[in-house]
């Protein structure tokens, strides 16, 4: 039985999200806290499994108790956010620290209309994620006056993935990367700044008819598909593909058209197989393609099904990506 500490604020709130767990075939809540402290010394007494954490707290955040609960333990943590700028803020912080995922109140503090399904699914895909901590080799770059362009796909545990990636491009890096990451607009927006901060390249939200130039990273706003067609970004609002918008496998296809030798395609951390098609046509136009080891992955389902193709040329941990990425690009 997996036993799950509840957090928030609402006695109503903690009610609905103690039904949907409850009804979850093998979990089961163990405790539940309805301030910051009170978490904190639940999850000591308790001991759970897993925890689903509130972002808005009377006394602290969230970011407050998951500092303090991971000072005595990893234990995967799904964030239940406020739907606004703030909550986005908070929440990707709190993935960077080693939450696995997190899902949106669609109607402020009380939202009875939580999807409960969506909040079901997150719940058993986090509770198969693993937490190693990325030690990241540091690349050197070799210019070669060739323009590559770099896709990356991630989904649960791609904010953290992509903080290890992204910052540690050189500035000089000689082509574009164009990343989807799973998550809903108002997350995406948010990210793309967080990593611009922290990043010596431009990192900016895709707003469709830009061109593909050197020295430039967009990321897909949630959404929206995003495409590469005559080397210039459109997005669409095609149905879902795998059941996500941005899909991965909207986005490689296109680099891989456009670029052919010079594309690279990246597969990160997630669950389920998006991403697979895109990189079979990657290795298909002569590009090269990289997946993060399932092994190191916080979830390895999405980079596994790479794998399986047959279509990947390197299998590295979470730390050694962006080495290969800069090696590559000097070749």
């Amino acid at each position: 039985m997996i036993r799950v500490l509840v957090v928030d604020d609402s006695i109503l709130m903690v009610k609905v999200i103690s039904d949907i767990i409850n009804s979850i075939p093998n979990f089961k809540v163990c405790a539940t806290a309805r301030s910051a402290k009170e978490a904190v010394n639940k999850f000591v007494e308790y001991k759970p499994d897993l925890v689903s954490l509130d972002f808005e707290l009377p006394d602290h955040d969230g970011l407050w108790v998951l500092e303090r609960i991971f000072e005595h333990r990893w234990v995967p943590v799904v964030m239940v956010s406020a739907h606004t700028r703030e909550g986005a803020e908070v929440t990707l912080r709190c993935l960077e620290l080693g939450a696995v995922d997190f899902i949106t109140k669609p109607s402020g503090t009380i939202s009875l209309d939580l999807n409960r399904g969506l909040f079901a699914e997150k719940l058993n895909q986090a509770i198969q994620a693993k937490f190693k901590p990325a030690k990241v080799t540091p690349p050197i770059l070799a210019k070669t006056g060739r323009f590559y362009c770099v896709g990356i796909g991630s989904s649960t545990g791609g904010v953290r993935a992509l903080m290890a990636t992204i910052p540690y491009l050189p500035d000089d890096f000689p082509g574009a990367v164009m990343i989807v990451q799973h998550m809903p607009k108002e997350f995406t927006a948010s990210f793309a700044e967080r990593l611009n901060r922290s990043s010596k390249l431009k990192v900016s939200e895709a707003r469709g008819g830009e061109e593909i130039r050197e020295g430039q990273i967009f990321i897909a706003p949630g959404g929206f598909h995003m495409i590469v067609k005559n080397r210039r970004i459109q997005l669409t609002h095609d149905p879902p593909i795998w059941g996500v918008r941005p899909a991965i496998d909207c986005l490689l296809p296109g680099i891989a058209d456009n670029f052919t030798h010079s594309a690279i395609g990246v597969i990160l951390t997630g669950m389920g197989r998006d991403g697979s098609e895109g990189i079979k046509r990657i290795k298909e136009k002569g590009g090269r393609t990289i997946a993060e080891d399932p092994r190191t992955a916080f979830i390895g389902s999405m980079p596994q099904n790479a794998i399986k193709t047959g279509c990947i040329d390197y299998i590295l941990p979470l730390g050694s990506v962006v080495k290969k990425i800069v090696e590559l690009v000097s070749e």
